[in-house]
């Protein structure tokens, strides 16, 4: 096992920054006994629990966790995550949420506006997971204090990527975690959302006002990103390059390949589940 391949990914998956899609990609790097979603924990702890076995063989964990979940693995660890322009976020959120009839708060989304909404419950989340335990709502946290502590936990990550630059994104992940080509089509997008540029001003500053340090994060995590990019050297464009065109030609494989394995699975009940019945 090579030093990439014996690391554990910690993909912290902040909601709707396009994680569907990369961790789609993610756990078609790893074999599917070695991954782990615990999209239900706060903290990854439940790892802490894992028979040494299930350790010895873990390849990757996938939550919307906050950062901190490497305390509970007993190997070395790297750190994943894509942020995304911040009112772009946001939008998105309430949006997917409205039309989300299982989301906890998709009746509150149903009756307010997209300014009430995010007094409501919008509040720097990108900043809040990438801080940690710092960053718990319910937790008294000076925002400096919690920006600072983002910052610093973000700038330990393997690889950060950037939701608006998501080719070049996957790009820099494969190299730096020596992925195969990370080949996808994108999930889980929000549909009928109106544009930025469509909304009303007093919508975007709402938005503005309740993420004021997601918006010094994002800033701060793209100068990450860029120097991650630049470190991988000149060769890095031409291989984006080719990914692009191979890509392009791979989504409509994928979405004839994608629609005969939905067939079959209706016709297999109690089709198999992942590792430790996640």
């Amino acid at each position: 096992m090579n030093a990439e391949n014996s690391r554990v990914v910690i993909f912290v998956h902040v909601p709707r920054t396009a994680g569907t899609t990369l961790a789609r990609i993610l756990t078609r790097q790893y074999p599917a006994s070695g991954v782990l979603r615990l999209y239900e924990s706060w903290f990854g702890e439940e790892l802490a629990g894992l028979p040494t076995a299930d350790i010895d063989r873990l390849r990757a964990v996938l939550s919307h966790f906050y950062f901190g979940a490497h305390i509970f693995v007993p190997r070395q660890c790297a750190y994943i995550t894509l942020l995304r322009d911040p009112i772009e976020r946001v939008i998105s959120h309430y949006y997917y949420v409205r039309q989300s009839a299982a989301h906890e708060f998709h009746e509150s989304a149903r009756k307010l506006n997209l300014r009430e909404f995010l007094e409501y419950c919008s509040d720097d989340d990108q900043t809040r997971q990438m801080a940690g335990k710092c960053g718990v709502p319910h937790l008294r946290t000076d925002p400096d204090e919690m920006l600072e502590t983002a910052k610093r936990n973000l700038s330990d990550f393997a690889a950060v990527g950037i939701t608006e630059d998501f080719d070049r994104s996957v790009i820099l992940m494969k190299r730096v975690l020596g992925w195969n080509y990370p080949f996808y089509t994108s999930q889980n997008i929000t549909q009928d959302r109106p544009r930025k540029e469509e909304l009303p001003q007093e919508s975007l500053d709402a938005a503005r006002e309740h993420n004021q340090l997601d918006l010094e994060l994002y800033r701060y995590a793209k100068e990450l990103f860029r120097e991650q990019v630049r470190a991988q050297g000149h060769a890095f464009e031409s291989e984006l390059r080719t990914f692009k065109r191979m890509n392009a030609a791979y989504g409509p494989v994928e979405r004839v390949v994608s629609s005969a394995r939905r067939m079959a699975a209706k016709k297999i009940p109690g089709a198999a589940r992942g590792f430790r019945g996640r």
